[in-house]
């Protein structure tokens, strides 16, 4: 009977409760509900589509129309009709949402106009921006350009304008600079652009009409916010009554039910206390199973945690109750716990291996953490730096090279910031770090320095031997030219002899070709043999590769032809003109080698923009598959290892087009040829040559008589009165006695005194006005100094007038 009554309370309260929290949860949700659709409402002001507006307003009335359907319509209360109706605020509500739908989409589109009427305003503050900064520009047009840009300004000012207050403003500014400017004194481009900046900011779809309506629809928008808000407050509000008309329901049924409860609790004491004789009765047997095996599996536990592993239980025991379980689960754990041990001892044997590596390597190892300082070091790392291993402990990676032999290059650059995986630091007596390093998963780093000085000497090593090798072929091929050369000047010499003066011209003229041709093949193998960089001086593309015909022929195959496109305009860089032919000779005999049988060998000049020359070299040889093209400018890489080739030359080409400021493009087709582009950045060229004030007196200084005779002549047919010395030690004298306006003077004058002496002394007492110096020896040019024009051997009318014309330039 007690079971009955206290079942019958039980029933009674679920019954209560679960129809009473039933619809105060589902009251609560609704209200939650109308308060999630006031709060996404305003993202209706994000969207960028009629579509997604119209979308997402569609959800938001979905959501009023559920809260309409699902309010419960039964009160807690004996008055229902106290209660607020829901309807008439979902109404309010839904007015709400149909008003921020349509502000939306009102700003949506007028949003877009103004952006577009931007986008062109924009346009218009460039166009203004570079015609102020043009040179062209007079002051004046500048001005009126300046007062277009405000104007251009305060219409940009006005598209962004935070009111309405804000978009007067700026329009009456506009107005002022508008009635400022004088359109009878503007360009033909400036009224352009006065017309299309008052076409951008008049009329109906104009910065300043599109903003006001912009913000008036905000306010609008704005308002209806406020009302949704509002309404969602109201229905909480109202939720809340409803649960607490809920709460007051609850208690007094709770007050009925205390009376039944209190009329079962003797029952229910009487029933407690022979349950707990029986519940007491039933412990004491099970206490016995129960605390005897948890006695053994904690023993075991406990063995387990200590160490031994092979403590172990029996498995027969241990049913399929609680102790069974603690039985296994104390086996899984001890299985666990070898397993753990296998893998601490890989892991040991891992370790030890790591640190042997990490210690015995002979690059420096050093691990920073996302601060920068460093946290581990290998002992090569302070021995590659030059510091004792002792250093101080905890600083930084940069405070470590900033003490060490690469302090000097480390101080350049910022590691922490500019370092992009790998930089290399020269040290002051020539020594090359390599530094590379890796990110951690923690933002640390792992610093990994290499001295790579050898590989480097090395490197220069092999670059020298491809240079002699290609040299030495070139050469090889050229002994057979200067055979002819020597040829004709004989034969030549012997028609003047046998035949006397009748055909001296014609045999005189020919040998002067003669000798100008070997001349220029020997010329043209020096600039090629020069192991320095000369400085960048102004080159003539057409001459130059027009120049390189004669020399190039000789190193091809004899089945393959050379043709040579150039332009009727002259196109001028601003080069090495020793190293460009080294490098364009370089490429042409590498498409000389890319022929099998017959082939042909164009080299095109050409303007390939405003601003750069283009020399395309195309052969129809065997060509180059996808791999080796990907190789093609990486040091070392060859195809020819069975003939000697190192690998450097088309990468010494690419490091010498990107030093001067250009690009080499490489595209290659098997069986069909391949074609190399050379890109040069264009030099201006002042085509007004300085006049050459010609001086009254001048001081040749040639130990060489044949020289000096020569010479002698020359000077005098350029006008200057010569005194003439054979020697050093009497030129020294004469300098000391007169002033001269020219010193011209050999350099190596076979005595103690030379010529870069005299020209040093000539500088320091002004015994000279212009001094220009000359030698057979084109590596003598890289001790001249600045102030001295150089010349080479043999010296002609056209290089000493050249010279001349330089030196009074300069």
């Amino acid at each position: 009977m007690t079971w009955f009554a206290l079942q019958r309370v039980d029933a009674r309260l679920q019954d209560l409760h679960r129809e009473t929290l039933s619809q105060v949860a589902q009251a609560l949700d609704l209200s939650k509900r109308s308060a999630d659709l006031a709060t996404s409402a305003p993202y209706l002001l994000n969207q960028r589509s009629n579509f997604l507006i119209g979308q997402e307003g569609a959800k938001l009335l979905t959501v009023l129309d559920r809260v309409r359907t699902d309010w419960p319509e039964i009160p807690f209360s004996d008055a229902p009709g106290e209660q607020p109706p829901v309807s008439d605020i979902l109404d309010s509500m839904n007015a709400g949402v149909t008003d921020l739908v349509a502000a939306s989409r009102s700003l949506d589109a007028l949003q877009a106009q103004l952006r577009l009427q931007t986008a062109v305003l924009g346009v218009l503050r460039n166009t203004a921006t570079t015609s102020i900064a043009s040179p062209n520009e007079n002051d004046a047009t500048r001005l009126i350009w300046w007062s277009l840009q405000s104007m251009n300004a305060d219409a940009l000012n006005a598209a962004y304008a935070g009111n309405l207050i804000g978009v007067g403003e700026e329009q009456r500014h506009y107005l002022r600079q508008r009635e400022a400017v004088n359109t009878t004194q503007l360009t033909q481009e400036q009224e352009s652009f006065l017309g299309r900046v008052e076409a951008a900011v008049w009329g109906s779809t104009g910065v300043f009409e599109l903003r006001r309506q912009e913000l008036s629809r905000n306010l609008a928008a704005q308002n209806a916010l406020f009302r949704i808000r509002h309404d969602a407050n109201r229905i909480n509000d109202l939720a809340g009554e409803y649960a607490d008309q809920a709460e007051a329901f609850l208690a007094r049924e709770r007050t009925a039910s205390s009376r039944t409860i209190r009329v079962t609790r003797i029952s229910v004491l009487a029933i407690s206390a022979l349950s707990l004789v029986l519940a007491v009765t039933a412990a004491l047997y099970v206490s016995r199973y129960v605390t005897f095996n948890i006695t053994r599996v904690s023993a075991a536990m406990v063995r387990l945690a200590n160490g031994d592993r092979a403590s172990a239980l029996p498995r027969r025991l241990g049913g399929k109750d609680e102790i069974g379980d603690l039985f296994r689960s104390f086996r899984s754990f001890r299985a666990n716990a070898l397993r753990l041990d296998r893998s601490n001892r890989q892991l040991d044997q891992r370790n030890a291996l790591f640190e042997k590596v990490f210690t015995n390597i002979s690059d420096g190892i050093a691990i920073a953490d996302p601060t920068g300082r460093v946290s581990a070091r290998n002992p090569a790392f302070a021995k590659i730096l030059h510091l004792p291993d002792s250093s101080q402990e905890v600083i930084s990676f940069v405070d470590w090279l900033h003490q060490g032999r690469f302090a000097k290059a480390a101080q350049r650059i910022d590691l922490m910031q500019d370092h992009r995986g790998f930089c290399e630091l020269v040290s002051s007596d020539g020594q090359v770090l390599e530094l590379r390093s890796s990110k951690l998963p923690d933002d640390g780093r792992v610093w990994l320095l290499a001295d790579v000085t050898e590989r480097r000497k090395m490197s220069d090593r092999l670059q020298q031997i491809d240079r002699i090798e290609t040299l030495g072929k070139v050469a090889g091929d050229t002994a057979h030219d200067f055979a002819n050369i020597l040829s004709t000047i004989r034969t030549h010499a012997h028609l003047i002899e046998t035949r006397g003066h009748s055909d001296a011209k014609d045999s005189l003229d020919s040998i002067g070709n003669a000798v100008d041709f070997g001349a220029s093949l020997t010329d043209r193998l020096l600039a090629f043999a020069r192991k320095q960089s000369l400085a960048p001086e102004l080159v003539n593309l057409n001459v130059l590769i027009e120049g390189m015909a004669d020399l190039v022929e000789i190193g091809l195959k004899p089945n393959a032809e050379l043709d040579i496109s150039l332009p009727l305009k002259p196109l001028h860089v601003r080069v090495d003109p020793g190293q460009l032919e080294s490098a364009l000779l370089n490429l042409i005999l590498n498409a000389n080698n890319a022929i099998a049988d017959e082939g042909h060998i164009k080299v095109t000049l050409d303007q390939h923009s405003t601003s750069q020359a283009c020399i395309l070299i195309e052969d129809d040889g065997h060509g180059m598959p996808l791999d080796i093209l990907d190789h093609a400018i990486e040091p070392f890489f060859t195809t020819r290892e069975a003939e000697g080739g190192t690998g450097l030359g088309l990468s010494i080409v690419y490091g010498f087009i990107r030093q001067t400021g250009g690009h080499l493009n490489i595209e290659s087709k098997v069986a069909r040829g391949t074609q190399i582009e050379v890109l040069l950045p264009l030099a201006t060229v002042d085509n007004e040559k300085p006049k050459i004030a010609i001086a009254k007196t001048s001081l040749l200084v040639e130990d060489d008589p044949k020289t000096r005779k020569v010479v002698r002549k020359l000077l005098e047919d350029l006008g200057y009165d010569v005194t003439s010395s054979g020697s050093g030690q009497n030129a020294l004298t004469l300098l000391q006695q007169n002033r001269f306006d020219l010193l011209l003077s050999d350099f190596d004058l076979g005595g103690t005194i030379d010529g870069l002496d005299l020209i040093e002394m000539a500088a320091r007492t002004k015994a000279a006005t212009k001094t220009i110096i000359m030698s057979g020896k084109s590596s003598a040019k890289k001790t001249v100094p600045d102030y001295t024009v150089f010349i080479d051997k043999p010296v002609t009318y056209e290089k000493l007038a050249d010279a001349l014309e330089v030196e009074e330039h300069s």
